[in-house]
């Protein structure tokens, strides 16, 4: 973007903030939307970024919407379940935060609104590290290991539990005008070891009803045993019936919702470490757009499994590619993302998103708004 440009849209901005005028508003987010056309540049945000009090929490996500948008975000991925089960909208479902005593995510929806940004809200789904409300309620829901240690995971072969996470879901749907959710944590858990299915009594008399033996019982529990084999598959399959479960809610809504996914890396791996067959979901139409999170610091790899996400989206889906700018796995810096966003749109990817919202430091911002 030209230095002349850049400062004719902080002008606008300026007048926008100081008059709060719709219009101009809105002439801002169509001058600068235009810049970057359709091109998806998002960011997984926190409501932890933001904080719990409204009065300093509103003035921050103004401020951070405006920065973003300057730096061509136009898409926002906003965590309304976090890995602890908690939830940050107005439900009487789920566990809400006790922190916070106001509407985040509807305030934070309005504002993006404002903006003509796209907003995901983001659910943990299968995780739930608090063992909060109605998992509290129910622990039979929980994985169990083979001696029957429990994880603070829920179970996807059970139906109960997919009815339980598509409620939340279908609540939120009902309750404010999104076009996307997006799903994280659509798996079986992959700590403490891989793989980590549950041996709980209902999965292992369904199993049993399915294949004739109970999952406890196999002998050879590797891949050289056609039943161990078909176990995992098995499994894998239960995460697939809750996406085309949730497709079948989400039509009752009376309106076109979609769907994004966070996934692992590698579909094939996926599938059988953690039951997330990503392939099968493009081919069978059970997502909209995938998100493959690939943090690294390596751009040879990176290129490597942008690849391969995209040979499996085409035709089928969208994929925007998930960039670390500062993760568990890398720590990014600014050259690094954007050799990775060249690396992403070069291939012919739909674009990129960066986890996340804590680390896209105002340095990160200013190199985006190079990134034409």
């Amino acid at each position: 973007m030209s230095a002349s440009r850049t400062a004719l849209y902080s002008l606008i901005l300026l007048v926008v903030i100081l008059t709060g005028q719709p219009g101009l508003e809105s002439v801002y987010s169509q001058t600068i939307a235009s810049t970057h056309g359709s091109e998806v540049r998002g960011v997984w945000v926190h409501p932890g970024f933001f904080g719990p009090e409204k009065k300093t929490a509103l003035p921050k996500i103004q401020s951070t919407l405006d920065a973003y948008l300057q730096a061509g975000i136009n898409t926002l991925v906003f965590m309304v379940k976090s890995t602890s089960g908690q939830v940050y909208y107005r439900s009487r479902i789920g566990p809400v935060d006790s922190a916070w005593q106001w509407d985040i995510f509807g305030t934070f929806l309005e504002e993006a609104r404002k903006r003509s940004m796209v907003v995901h809200p983001w659910f943990c789904v299968f995780t739930e590290g608090g063992i909060l409300g109605e998992v509290r309620r129910h622990p039979e829901w929980l994985i169990r290991s083979k001696k029957s240690e429990m994880i603070s995971a829920v179970n996807p072969a059970l139906p109960q539990v997919r009815q339980y996470e598509i409620s939340l879901i279908k609540e939120l749907v009902d309750q404010y005008p999104v076009e996307w959710i997006h799903l994280d944590y659509i798996r079986y858990p992959c700590e403490p070891t891989e793989v980590y299915f549950s041996f709980d009594k209902q999965t292992r008399a369904d199993f049993k009803e399915y294949s004739g033996e109970d999952p406890l019982s196999i002998k050879a529990m590797d891949s050289g045993n056609i039943l161990w084999n078909e176990w995992i598959e098995w499994n894998a399959g239960q995460v697939s019936k809750f996406l085309r479960e949730l497709r079948d809610t989400l039509k009752t809504s009376g309106r076109s919702v979609k769907i994004s996914a966070a996934v692992f890396p590698s579909a094939a791996n996926a599938r059988v470490l953690i039951g997330q067959d990503w392939a099968l979901w493009a081919e069978g139409g059970l997502v909209d757009m995938l998100c493959p999170m690939l943090y690294t610091n390596n751009h040879v790899y990176f290129e490597k499994y942008t690849r391969r996400a995209l040979e499996i989206a085409k035709g089928r889906c969208q994929a925007s590619i998930g960039i670390g700018i500062g993760t568990s796995h890398n720590q990014n810096t600014t050259g690094g993302m954007l050799q990775q966003m060249k690396i992403s749109r070069d291939l012919g990817a739909d674009g990129t998103i960066f986890f996340s919202s804590s680390s896209l430091t105002p340095e990160f911002l200013e190199a985006l708004k190079k990134f034409k």
